[in-house]
């Protein structure tokens, strides 16, 4: 095994060499980074306190100090996640996220407190896209993959992450990032207790042209580190050689010497009547007596190298840096499609959900009801009475007739047993008849040969009798003398039958598209922060736009199975009308799902766990449904409602939906281009919003 590993290195540093025989960065100096008075607060509470730090060039730095002493924050400020309240910080010659410079990028690597895997990738997947964001070709690539495969004894490439042991999980990621040779800067935030990694980064180091920057509350884990600093409250209490640190305290352990330190400091803060937190330690003295912690023990004498510069880019080169690369954008892309092909049940989930939310409502709502229990009470016996004719014109898959005595059919209704009474007094035939051929009649003729109906309304089951057919039936051609004096002719749009699911279908379908995409794209982000994943990302040069891109092209893949499987069963299964254009009704939909792609966004970039991302996207929900003209006529809406409803995203868009489908109109109509515009409009707010708050915090 030994002679294995020895091999392996061996190679592993020929290879080093190769690919760093370039030079390094122009402005690069002996320091890989410098840190000059760093603060970071978050509101009032003051995590960096005047901080100094050096880094030299082909060494591993060890940060150490306890958990909460601010360790990863000064990570994230160098390489570039983090912005800094003051101070200076330089790596490799120039500050983080300058115009040009490719930190954050593929001269840093980072490994954050967390996993930080895919773990429906497999070793392959994880080693092929991390390559690509970090811009190594598949040649190259595929050499560092089968050197970690050897290096750590790992199962095949083939195998899933999840599957590997916590071991060699702990393991892979930890030299996941070294295995990026390109990279000049590796941080790492984590303890590295295993020797054959620690020798891995030595043999990295020893090429003179990367540095490696550790930090851990495992103190003793950095004694083969080449250069330690001990910080503690947010600021550094000694740095340099281990074995210097030691001595100069008479420590024979590095956490003893910290120990003093640390009482050093108190003492001094007491002298002062503050406390650790107040400030930084600036005259606390390192392991060289008499110099001051404000300068570097391994810097060289403040001077001209001291001096602040002024770093200047050309218009070319910021317009490279804030233009997205679609390298990073095709490689989450992909990322997103291998996640998805990991996980088929997920993936059928979310095309089939929609379809089965839009037949419930076809299903559901707006038809007849069937089976409805009434009691009818029929004074009339002659088996010619119109009683009779007019009981077997009612529906009788939709209403169950119970014929009962008057006191049990209203016992049985206010017990909840029926849904109704229908009831005909002993004289109906005759009276009815007086009524359709007299002239005048009296109250008593009008009120005996009417139909009485008492009705539990409390549930708005209301049913209409055939009175139509009926009359028809008995008078024939005279029936015109007995009919209402309105007469509905044939409609401008639409059919007389047309029913309430014809009316909430197009709504339904833009509201389904709409909040599917809000939660794909909302839950998955959050998640990817939340496993310290998007970090990773970050520091290796993927912008907050071409992240969005990325979930932005990827999901619409997603909703575009959805569209067209929607469309499939509204208008091939349920035989919804369609008299307009299909290309409109598309465009119209997909460009909905777009709308809920980016509101997505902007509460995965606003929130970060995954519980709140839900309340979130909850919350506007039924407001937006009930408001926007869904299921419900927004001229039946309040008017204080109603302006709040013309200003949601759904509801001009539902309109035109109407108009283009029922109504067969274009974009020449204003109602239906309107809705295209709202829409576009709220696209724009939400992706500007978000891409706000994202580099805000990034």
């Amino acid at each position: 095994m030994f002679n294995k590993v020895s091999s392996l290195s061996q190679l592993k540093e020929e290879n080093m060499k190769a690919d760093l025989e370039a030079s390094l960065p122009a402005g690069q100096e002996e320091f890989a980074i410098r840190c000059r008075d760093v603060c970071r607060s978050y509101g009032k509470l003051k995590v960096l306190s005047n901080l100094n730090l050096t880094v030299p060039q082909g060494h591993i730095y060890g940060l150490l100090g306890p958990s909460g002493c601010g360790k990863t924050t000064l990570l994230k400020c160098i390489v570039g996640t983090l912005k800094i309240s003051r101070g200076r910080i330089t790596v490799l010659g120039k500050p983080p996220a300058f115009p040009g410079h490719d930190v954050p990028g593929k001269m840093v690597g980072y490994m954050p407190q967390e996993l930080a895997l895919y773990n429906e990738f497999t070793i392959s997947d994880t080693l092929t896209f991390f390559g690509r964001i970090h811009g190594l070709t598949s040649k190259e690539t595929q050499a560092r993959m089968d050197f970690l495969v050897d290096f750590l004894d790992l199962p095949q490439k083939q195998s899933l992450v999840r599957n590997l042991s916590f071991f060699q999980t702990s393991d892979f990621r930890k030299t996941l990032i070294s295995e990026l040779v390109r990279c000049y800067v590796i941080c790492l935030v984590s303890s590295v207790s295993f020797s054959r990694i620690w020798q891995h980064l030595v043999e990295i180091v020893k090429t003179g042209k990367v540095s490696v920057i550790i930090t851990t509350h495992y103190i003793e884990e950095a004694r083969q580190a080449n250069v330690v600093g001990l910080m503690r409250n947010g600021h550094l209490l000694a740095e340099g050689p281990p074995d210097a640190v030691m001595k100069q305290h008479s420590a024979t352990t590095l956490e003893h010497a910290f120990l003093q330190l640390c009482e050093t400091s108190d003492q001094i803060d007491s002298k002062r009547g503050s406390s650790p937190q107040s400030g930084p330690l600036e005259t606390s003295q390192s392991f060289e007596s008499g110099r001051d912690e404000s300068r570097p023990i391994l810097g060289i004498e403040q001077g001209a190298a001291e001096e602040v510069h002024k770093y200047s880019a050309d218009w070319k080169v910021r317009a490279r840096h804030m233009l997205p690369k679609w390298r990073n954008i095709a490689a989450l892309m992909i990322k997103t499609f291998v996640r998805m092909k990991r996980m088929p049940g997920s993936l059928c989930f979310h095309f089939l959900l929609p379809v089965i939310q839009i037949s419930l409502i076809c299903l559901c709502v707006g038809g007849d009801p069937k089976g409805i229990q009434v009691a009818v009470v029929n004074n009339e016996t002659s088996p010619s009475a119109y009683s009779q004719s007019l009981l077997s014109f009612l529906d009788n898959s939709s209403v169950h007739q119970v014929p009962l005595s008057h006191t049990d059919a209203f016992d049985g209704i206010y017990n909840g047993e029926y849904w109704g009474v229908i009831g005909f007094g002993k004289n109906f035939t005759s009276y009815l008849t007086k009524r359709m051929i007299q002239r005048q009649v009296s109250r008593e003729v009008v009120d005996g040969g009417s139909v009485h109906v008492w009705l539990d309304l409390t549930s708005k089951m209301q049913k209409t009798f055939s009175r139509i057919a009926f009359v028809e039936n008995k008078l024939g051609g005279m029936s015109y003398l007995v009919a209402l004096p309105i007469k509905f002719e044939e409609p401008i749009y639409g059919s007389l039958n047309t029913d309430f699911t014809t009316f909430v279908t197009p709504g339904a379908v833009l509201s389904i598209t709409f909040y599917l995409a809000v939660g794909l794209t909302a839950l998955s982000f959050v998640l990817e922060r939340k496993e310290g994943l998007l970090d990773r990302c970050w520091v290796a040069g993927v912008s907050s736009l071409e992240t969005m891109l990325a979930h932005l092209f990827s999901q619409l893949f997603v909703i575009s199975v959805q569209i067209i499987l929607l469309l499939l069963f509204i208008l091939l299964v349920f035989k919804m009308p369609n008299e307009g254009s299909l290309a409109l009704v598309i465009i119209l939909i997909v460009l909905q799902g777009v709308t809920g792609i980016s509101f997505g966004l902007v509460i995965s970039a606003a929130i970060d766990d995954e519980q709140s991302a839900n309340q979130a996207a909850l919350g506007i929900f039924y407001p937006n449904l009930i408001i926007s003209g869904i299921i419900w006529p927004v001229e039946c809406i309040p008017y204080p409602l109603r302006y709040i409803s013309l200003a949601l995203p759904q509801t001009y868009a539902s309109e035109a939906l109407r108009c283009i489908m029922y109504r067969g109109w274009g974009l020449s109509r204003m109602m239906v281009w309107r809705g295209f515009a709202v829409t576009l409009g709220w696209n724009t707010f939400f992706l500007i919003l978000a891409t706000v708050i994202l580099k805000l915090r990034t």
